[in-house]
């Protein structure tokens, strides 16, 4: 909460701290993984090159196929 503060400028309540936790643990284990993390920290400005295109999609692609199936899709959102 401190860095928070430090870092955007403004304090963030335990309970602010555990909403934002909580929706980036998207399977809920209590550990925010590296997939989570990634889907957390894209937005529209960071995916603006081929390379992160390409990493966005290999993240989905858990198999390596080059296709994203509707399981890699439920596994990395946690529905299956």
């Amino acid at each position: 909460m401190d860095g928070y503060d430090k870092y955007f400028g403004r304090h963030m309540d335990l309970e602010e701290v555990e909403k934002m936790f909580d929706a980036v643990d998207i399977d809920k284990s209590g550990f925010i993984d590296y997939s989570e993390f990634v889907v957390a920290a894209m937005n529209e400005k960071t995916l603006l090159t081929n390379e992160k295109l390409h990493g966005a999609f290999k993240m989905f692609d858990k198999d390596g196929s080059g296709y994203i199936s509707k399981d890699e899709i439920k596994e990395l959102l946690s529905f299956g």
